[in-house]
């Protein structure tokens, strides 16, 4: 009898208390779970809140760039109104766009609606903007300013973007931005199960609902959202229904489940075996669950990285797009005046002054389209005096009147093998930092020696080689380093100064372009005393390397062909017909696709090459060729574009193999692009993209 009650009752109720325990083990790891994948999921709220911001308010004033760059070829105030109102219409976020001239004050302001004019407002009153008006001024580039309390009413920030006729400044264009029309649009998406906060040093810029309570701290996220020179503190956690919805369901059904699966267990030995495996899968189930979010969280983080980085090589894309075609039209019109130069010798050199710009910007804007790759250095043969020379035209404005800029170069100075761009940016470098270095005004002084290093001067200085050198000194009187600071001067990302102020990134730079050149600097300081910075290059007994001057080669051949041209860009379009009209071809031109099939349907048979941009608005140039092959299979084509060959092939654009020009582009280039295609076997269907 005892034995049969110890069946009955003792064991039963041992394994019920035993599988209840198990449950409730379970549901506190289950709850546990639910909170790190509730914080995990606000962390990458958090994250896409950054992006988003950071994406949205670059294209925000991208426009406003825009208008600058595009600001002199308007004639008259009229004109500047008529745009900035066009831009203001088709972004909402726009409070006001103000024509501010060289002393801070308001000209004219386009306004949206329920906003106050500005007119004849001194904008330079408020430290904050007249800082963002000298900053933009000296830096000749946009800036934004700190929060600034706006005349439409409430807080905001303006962006300030200088215009200049003929290198000389005419004033701002300004546009405002009040915080909450600004950025409530970009998170509307955000907010409806998280609580977002957008803060500016301590100020509070952008909060809907509830402030942070102590009891929602455990589920906060913050992220930095890095806006120009401006860093912002987004504080993100999510609404307390989110919470609730996220915590209760699975939960209380696991732990009903279980009470339900104990008193089961309690009837029978049988049940206990039951309720054992059951256990065993539902560990193992929870550690494939543990697997599949951590593999999920990866992927959303891969994600969310994917689409930054397409973010901002859309902006760069876009912007190197727009530059390349002013580019072709600058360089186009150059060598149309390099031609009718005749013997002018003063003349001929300016042009190919403008040519050798219109070069060098045209591989600054490939270098935009590849920011991930790395550079490789263009060595020459220097002379550092003459390189110091031009370097110090370069110097008096962005030093100031009260500091003395000295020069001492020694007349028998060596040569040097380095790249010049880099080593002319590692003196600036050196330059702005000895300014930052005397607030107060000083003495900055550029050296040249030549040195010799012998062994024990290499057992004092670690990093350095023995043999001759050039060496170039940049001294100032400023305030100097301790020792502490002189230990990580040359660390990246190491600075003194404020953050919106400095990267640290300047001296790490001079530090590795001298090492790739091979090279090294010294510098030493005490406070108080100022600071040397000393630069060692090889000296080389070759040459100096003289540039040679573009020689325009003998035109290509002449053609009698009609060539249909098509081009959204007004200039770039009217620049192409020039090219090919002087070579001898008949040109009919088209402003896009609509256009162009209209010109096919009634002079196809006349048209032997169809010149086309790549990217335009409405239909591509793809799309063009392949509805205009349907009208004639045989049309030759030739694409052109902003974009590097490789990039537009890459982005599904073009197919391999495809008959392409890079912008900009000269008369003989497309000339003897053209001649080219003309003498190809035609095809019976042109080649689609990939």
């Amino acid at each position: 009898m005892p034995w049969k009650i110890i069946d009955r009752l003792l064991l039963p109720t041992i394994f019920f208390l035993s599988s209840l325990v198990a449950v409730l083990t379970f549901w506190q790891l289950l709850l546990g779970h639910r909170r790190a994948e509730i914080r995990a999921v606000t962390d990458d709220q958090a994250s896409f809140v950054k992006s988003k911001l950071e994406s949205q308010l670059g294209a925000r004033i991208l426009p406003l760039e825009r208008l600058a760059s595009q600001w002199p070829e308007l004639r008259d105030d009229r004109e500047k109104k008529s745009a900035a109102g066009l831009l203001m219409s088709g972004y909402p976020a726009y409070q006001a766009i103000e024509w501010v001239d060289p002393t801070f004050h308001v000209r004219w302001a386009t306004v949206g609606d329920g906003n106050e004019l500005n007119v004849g407002a001194d904008l330079g009153a408020d430290p904050t903007q007249r800082l963002a008006f000298e900053a933009a001024a000296l830096n000749k580039n946009m800036m934004v300013t700190r929060p600034v309390n706006l005349r439409q009413g409430g807080r905001g920030l303006l962006v300030c973007v200088p215009a200049y006729a003929h290198e000389t400044l005419s004033g701002f264009v300004v546009a405002m931005f009040r915080y909450r029309e600004l950025i409530s649009p970009i998170l509307q998406d955000v907010e409806r199960g998280y609580w977002v906060t957008v803060y500016d040093g301590d100020e509070q810029v952008y909060g809907q609902g509830a402030d942070l309570a102590t009891r929602d701290a455990q589920w906060e996220s913050t992220a930095y959202v890095r806006f120009r020179d401006i860093v912002w503190r987004a504080q993100v956690w999510p609404k307390p229904g989110t919470i609730t919805y996220a915590l209760s369901t699975l939960p209380r059904i696991a732990f009903i489940g279980g009470i339900l699966l104990s008193a089961l267990l309690a009837f029978t030995v049988y049940s206990a075996e039951t309720a054992r495996l059951h256990a065993s899968e539902a560990i193992a189930a929870n550690k494939e669950l543990k697997s599949e979010i951590a593999g999920r969280q990866h992927a959303e983080e891969a994600l969310l990285q994917a689409q930054k980085m397409e973010a901002v090589g859309r902006l760069a894309g876009g912007i190197a797009h727009d530059f390349n075609n002013l580019l072709t039209v600058i360089r186009g019109h150059a060598v149309l005046s390099l031609r009718r130069a005749g013997s002018d010798g003063a003349l001929l050199r300016e042009l190919n002054g403008i040519l050798n710009s219109t070069d060098k910007a045209s591989a600054l804007t490939r270098r935009l389209l590849a920011f991930s790759r790395k550079q490789v250095l263009q060595l020459r043969v220097l002379d550092l005096n003459a390189l110091v020379i031009q370097v110090k035209e370069l110097l008096p404005p962005v030093l100031g009147d009260d500091i003395n800029l000295v020069l001492d170069l020694a007349p028998d100075l060596g040569h040097v093998k380095a790249d010049p761009a880099q080593t002319e940016q590692a003196i600036m470098n050196l330059a702005l930092n000895a300014r930052d270095a005397m607030p107060r005004g000083g003495e900055l002084k550029i050296q040249t020696r030549n040195a010799d290093l012998d062994e024990a001067w290499i057992r004092n200085h670690e990093g350095t080689q023995e043999g001759p050198h050039v060496m170039l000194a940049v001294c100032d009187t400023g305030h100097g380093m301790t020792a502490d600071t002189l230990s990580h001067v040359f660390e990246p990302f190491f600075t003194t100064k404020d953050m919106d102020k400095g990267t640290g990134l300047g001296l790490a730079t001079v530090y590795g372009t001298l090492r790739q050149s091979g090279g090294f600097t010294c510098v030493s300081s005490a406070v108080g005393e100022g600071t040397t910075f000393q630069i060692y290059l090889p000296r080389v007994e070759e040459a100096i390397d003289v540039a040679e001057p573009a020689i325009i080669g003998p035109p290509p051949q002449q053609g009698t062909e009609t060539i249909l041209v098509v081009e959204d860009n007004d200039a770039v379009r009217r620049i192409a017909r020039e090219f090919l009209k002087i070579r001898g071809y008949t040109v009919i031109e088209a402003r896009g696709a609509t256009e162009a099939m209209q010109v096919m349907e009634s002079r196809g048979n006349q048209i032997d090459l169809v010149v086309t941009d790549v990217l335009m608005p409405g239909m591509k140039g793809r799309e063009l060729v392949e509805r205009l092959t349907e009208l004639r299979p045989d049309l030759k084509v030739l694409y052109m574009s902003a974009y590097t060959e490789d990039a537009a092939i890459n982005i599904g654009v073009l197919s391999p193999g495809t008959e392409f020009i890079e912008k900009p582009f000269g008369p003989d280039e497309l000339a003897t692009k053209v001649r080219q295609v003309l003498a190809r076997m035609p095809k019976t269907r042109h080649a689609s993209a990939t």
